[in-house]
């Protein structure tokens, strides 16, 4: 065996040993397959992929309009007490810290329900131009 061979065989089996250490720490806020009302996400099919990510603040004893979403959606609490109401009176409320996949086609709307604002990064998913609500 020659000695470039020997060296690819030695440089293979020491990186295939080696122990890589990092400090970065990583925690699932969310995985799922559904909706918080238990809605079994359908098939997506996306043409033109849009990506979009918001900051949203809702004050205090703030209430959104009644509103939807055609597309895919997770919220994540990053500051307050937020309780999210559906057309049909069903509720869920989230605090700081908490992931939220939302509601796609039905009514509901969001309303601060602590003491200090509501501070959520919402991310959607879904074809391009797709409004990310629609009021009722």
């Amino acid at each position: 065996m020659n000695k470039a061979i020997k060296s690819l065989i030695m440089l293979f089996m020491i990186l295939c040993t080696a122990t890589v250490s990092y400090s970065a720490e990583k925690n699932v806020l969310l995985k799922t397959t559904r909706t918080w009302d238990n809605a079994k996400y359908k098939k997506l099919k996306i043409k033109k992929p849009e990506v979009t990510v918001l900051k949203i603040i809702i004050d205090v004893n703030e209430e959104l309009p009644m509103h939807k979403h055609d597309l895919v959606n997770v919220a994540y609490v990053k500051k307050g007490t937020l309780t999210v109401v559906t057309d049909n009176h069903k509720k869920i409320t989230l605090h700081e810290g908490e992931a939220l996949p939302e509601l796609i086609g039905k009514y509901h709307y969001g309303k601060n329900t602590g003491n200090e604002p509501v501070e959520l990064v919402v991310f959607y998913i879904g074809e391009k131009g797709t409004p990310l609500s629609v009021n009722k």
